[in-house]
């Protein structure tokens, strides 16, 4: 079965524009902010922070105007795979490889679990995609 393609509008670009700017904006700030260790804290922090917003987005089953701005936006300019895989590089390549081993495993394994428990507790009725 094809795959509807929605129509994408100003309003809905402008959406995701004022979100993503938010989002990279307080990326920013904590990445700025944060401490300077050789572990990526911050990096980790953002990433598992925007995965449970997602997942409380998905639990609420919020309105699609919500998704763009919170989801895609919001989350899409807070949450940063380039910068997780240049960190775990970085602490590949430093030797690090104990520390590089933890971080990719609390990112992806962390990231889930900040969702799916996100998700579960805003659940609206029961009934989440």
């Amino acid at each position: 079965m094809p795959r509807h393609i929605p129509q994408i509008t100003p309003a809905m670009t402008g959406l995701v524009a004022v979100g993503g700017t938010a989002g990279a904006g307080t990326r920013w700030a904590v990445l700025t902010l944060g401490p300077s260790t050789t572990f990526p804290w911050s990096v980790l922090i953002v990433n598992l922070v925007g995965c449970a917003i997602l997942g409380v987005l998905v639990g609420r089953a919020v309105h699609h105007r919500a998704r763009l701005l919170v989801g895609a936006g919001f989350c899409g300019g807070l949450t940063t795979f380039s910068t997780f895989t240049v960190e775990a590089a970085q602490l590949m390549r430093g030797g690090h490889l104990g520390m590089a081993a933890t971080y990719l495993i609390a990112s992806v394994v962390g990231g889930l679990v900040c969702f799916d428990r996100a998700r579960t507790m805003t659940m609206a009725n029961g009934a989440a995609t």
